[in-house]
């Protein structure tokens, strides 16, 4: 799990944690004080405290929120060279570059692919079976780059595919998407997920809730029975409540003065 997931999943916990013992006890004060008592304001004075804290919390979540989006945009733009290769043989002696070039190079009848455009080029993950893991291939140049992944319609029927290397947020974003529009109905494009939604439009998501927000139909209502697995997934975002503090301070306008 990414460190900015831990943080943003710790204050959670803890905004969960506090809220549940101030409930206890909140409960405690009302049922042990009496009305009468002098010491009852202390149920009020809680209430101003709870709210403070909880306050706190909640912007610091937002704060967790804005730069774990802001490391996702840095993420996605060292991606931009970089493509995934699915469906090549795997074999204990390969040279996966060298495999990749040659079936770039042939399938796509693009003879500009070689070595020497390739700038990384390796295979992801641990071995799992006979399933061949996908090969991540960096490209020297972007152009290139996006020049093989606009020829990968030729790869059609062939048993190999391409896709982007997209970040952890949105990979589920996309998962979600095809889940619930169908595979037909989304696809990717320089990092970001692209839904052509039932009403008609294109929306550009990089979250499992923009999904989620994507209306149903013209009419614009939001579907909100989704699947569960779509819903486990957006569980951390979908629970974080996020307001703005309201001040208490009235500033009232200086009266002008007079000499």
């Amino acid at each position: 799990m990414a460190t900015m997931d831990v943080l943003r999943k710790t204050v959670e916990d803890l905004a969960t944690s506090f809220n549940t013992r101030m409930d206890e006890f909140q409960r405690e004060v009302r049922t042990s004080i009496p009305a009468a008592s002098p010491s009852f304001n202390i149920n009020a004075q809680f209430g101003v405290f709870r709210s403070f804290v909880m306050t706190a919390l909640e912007n610091l979540q937002l704060q967790l929120q804005l730069l774990s989006r802001q490391q996702d945009d840095l993420d996605v733009r060292t991606r931009r060279k970089m493509l995934l290769v699915h469906g090549v043989p795997e074999a204990s002696s390969e040279n996966p570059g060298l495999n990749c070039v040659r079936l770039l190079s042939e399938r796509l009848a693009l003879p500009d692919i070689s070595v020497s455009v390739i700038k990384q080029c390796h295979r992801l993950g641990r071995p799992a079976g006979d399933k061949p893991r996908p090969i991540l291939i960096k490209f020297q140049d972007q152009d290139l780059r996006n020049k093989v992944w606009f020829s990968k319609t030729k790869l059609k029927g062939s048993g190999f595919t391409l896709s982007e290397f997209l970040t952890k947020g949105r990979h589920d974003a996309f998962i979600a998407a095809r889940k619930r529009f169908g595979m037909t109905q989304c696809w990717t494009r320089d990092g970001c997920v692209v839904v052509l939604g039932p009403d008609g439009a294109r929306h550009r998501v990089t979250s499992v809730a923009e999904v989620i927000a994507i209306p149903d139909s013209r009419s614009g209502t939001v579907n909100s029975a989704t699947s569960s697995a779509t819903s486990s997934a957006t569980t951390s975002a979908a629970t974080i409540a996020l307001v703005t503090p309201k001040s208490n301070v009235t500033v009232r306008a200086r009266k002008p003065i007079r000499k």
